[in-house]
């Protein structure tokens, strides 16, 4: 199967996925509205807004897919080296600020323990859970850094 087709039948997949991700994001709303005037309703709009997120960016994905390939410039800026380290050093920066907000919520979690701390001990949970994903994110951001510094011409 060639690129042209993958990409095709990838943007088909993708957009089956959306409608899915807008039908569960319904659902949420609805409870979420539900339970409005509960403690637990605050997580449940939470999932709402990153349900909202994922519907963008999959929006965005499948146009950019549907885009035909662009040329690259053929030049690029002066001081592409001292991107590239700024860049990398950015990323690293990231990364530990993530480790960080790990190791804090994890010491909060152990002062959640009284009644309705459940619903700030998931809540701390989810930080964990979206700070182990952006520090994933970060290391797809290197890798893409590197990998545009390479293609560059000489």
């Amino acid at each position: 199967m060639n690129a042209k087709k993958e990409r095709e039948l990838l943007v088909v997949g993708l957009k089956n996925l959306l409608q899915k991700e807008s039908k569960i994001g319904e659902g949420y709303r609805a409870l979420a509205e539900m339970l409005e005037s509960t403690p637990v309703s605050l997580l449940l709009d939470w999932v709402v807004i990153e349900e909202e997120t994922h519907h963008t960016i999959l929006s965005n994905i499948i146009h950019s897919l549907k885009q035909t390939v662009q040329k690259r410039s053929e030049t690029g800026p002066d001081g592409l080296e001292t991107e590239r380290e700024t860049m990398l050093c950015w990323v690293k920066r990231l990364r530990m600020k993530e480790q960080t907000v790990v190791a804090v919520c994890r010491s909060l979690k152990s002062q959640a323990w009284w009644e309705n701390g459940g619903v700030v001990d998931a809540f701390l949970d989810a930080l964990v859970m979206d700070s182990e994903k952006h520090h994933r994110f970060l290391l797809a951001v290197e890798k893409a850094v590197e990998d545009m510094m390479m293609s560059r011409p000489q």
